[in-house]
């Protein structure tokens, strides 16, 4: 499936107006938070920058997801909801600089990871301590931008409720998620970890986020929630996907990390299930090795496509679109939103980063 501009224009259309105002509002926020920091030494103003410079590349999707749960519920006013839509992207920065710390990770968005930045001046101890506490930083900064907002009292209470659960379940499945990385996991374990880690922070959180500050229905929220997990292990599933055949150009980070951390993804669950028994002794003496390189991914790869697990990685996610797609007309009437949310759709199984 391919993301094609002519097949996917009303999402790309709106896509793009969105981040046309998006993108110089962020900038003239940090632009406008560096300039109260003269109090503090120049280390302060460098972090700022830093966490500007390793937003940008991003594909911006959860600050997107935020505006268009905003107009589901019938908000109109994109300038109403900017501050929320960046306190969203900036919780997705905080995650990303504490994921890459913890996946050992050397780059981000085709740039240097933060904690392989700082680690240059003071060593890696010094690089991962102080992108823990820029991390930490983003996140009190994404609560400063929703009390910033011009929503009432009561909206901004009941935003800051949905994002500290949908931080807190974005821990729990990190926590898994490395857990696993050290001990046989089952299939509902690897799931879990979708739901957790990927579904509620990349889908549901930021689309119920968005609707909770129009006037979504009980109805609507719940088929918001259905959708945002289908499409979100779709996502995950993708990213697994990516995360063997990708383009590390493309990507814009190492595509070993996986391979080498041995992460519990579910396409290598499957393959394991499926493999011969010679195929997969092979793919357990690769899968965590941290010494694997690009020889080992190509003999990975070749054991996922004949063993069958990519066939089958495929099938669950038309199966999983599908079903969101069931839910997009109790979510919106409107035939242009219900049009964008099956792009995002489709987006989601077709994308390279």
């Amino acid at each position: 499936m391919s993301l094609t501009p002519q097949r996917n224009k009303s999402f790309l259309d709106i896509l793009s107006n969105f981040l046309k105002v998006f993108e110089p509002y962020a900038d003239s926020y940090y632009k406008k938070r560096k300039t109260t920091l003269n109090k503090y030494p120049r280390l302060i103003g460098r972090f700022y920058d830093d966490l500007q410079d390793i937003s940008k590349g991003g594909k911006r999707l959860r600050g997107f997801l935020v505006y268009l749960g905003y107009l589901i519920g019938g908000g109109s006013d994109l300038k109403k909801i900017l501050p929320i839509s960046l306190a969203v992207e900036t919780i997705h920065t905080f995650l990303l600089i504490h994921d890459d710390v913890i996946d050992k990770s050397d780059m981000r968005h085709g740039k240097l990871a933060i904690h392989r930045r700082l680690e240059k001046l003071f060593g890696a101890h010094y690089g991962i301590s102080q992108a823990i506490i820029i991390g930490d930083i983003a996140c009190f900064e994404a609560f400063a931008l929703v009390n910033s907002s011009r929503f009432g009292e009561r909206a901004k209470v009941e935003c800051q409720k949905k994002i500290y659960e949908v931080l807190l379940e974005t821990a729990y499945g990190e926590a898994l998620d490395i857990e696993y990385s050290y001990k046989e996991a089952k299939v509902a374990d690897i799931m879990q970890v979708a739901d957790l880690k990927t579904a509620r922070y990349s889908f549901v959180g930021p689309l119920s986020v968005g609707a909770i500050l129009s006037k979504c229905s009980g109805k609507q929220m719940k088929a918001i929630s259905e959708f945002g997990l289908f499409v979100g292990i779709a996502f995950q599933l993708r990213d697994d996907y990516l995360g063997i055949f990708g383009d590390e150009k493309v990507l814009g980070k190492s595509i070993l990390s996986d391979m080498r951390e041995g992460k519990n993804t579910l396409i290598i669950h499957k393959a394991k299930q499926l493999a011969t028994p010679k195929d997969l002794v092979e793919l357990n003496k690769i899968w965590g090795n941290p010494k694997s390189g690009s020889r080992e991914l190509e003999r990975i790869r070749d054991i996922v496509r004949k063993c069958g697990a990519l066939m089958w990685c495929e099938g669950e996610n038309k199966g999983l679109i599908r079903a969101a797609k069931q839910e997009i007309g109790k979510l919106t009437r409107d035939r242009k939103l219900q049009q964008i949310l099956s792009q995002v759709a489709d987006y989601v199984v077709s994308r390279e980063k």
